[in-house]
């Protein structure tokens, strides 16, 4: 099942899915499995989007009845890989969202370095 209310908003709000997956601090590949269908999407995943996307969560949340949702904590494939989901406080979210960013820009002045290093 895709998600359209929710593919079609992030489309009008102009955003790509990797903006959204950035902003929900998973991969890019993660999220569209998530819009189309292929992942489950937890109810705090539902109401982070809904943050991002500036609506109400009934706005954009539909209900999914594919084989994915219907236990929450695990979904399983032919090589039984088990997904575990775990629901974290928002503020310790934004948090770790805000870490990250200074992780990466940090990550990103190294490598400059780097290079600078290399040329000598």
């Amino acid at each position: 099942m895709k998600f359209e209310k929710l593919i079609n908003l992030r489309k009008n709000k102009g955003l790509t899915q990797k903006q959204v997956a950035n902003k929900m601090a998973m991969e890019q590949t993660t999220y569209s499995k998530k819009e189309r269908g292929l992942s489950p999407i937890s109810d705090e995943e539902w109401f982070r989007l809904a943050k991002i996307l500036e609506v109400a969560v009934e706005e954009i949340k539909e209900i999914d009845n594919s084989s994915c949702s219907k236990n929450e904590n695990s979904t399983f494939s032919d090589n039984s890989i088990t997904i575990q989901y775990v629901n974290i406080p928002q503020n310790a979210f934004d948090l770790i969202l805000k870490y990250n960013a200074k992780l990466e820009k940090e990550n990103s002045v190294l490598k400059t370095q780097l290079k600078k290093i290399k040329k000598i």
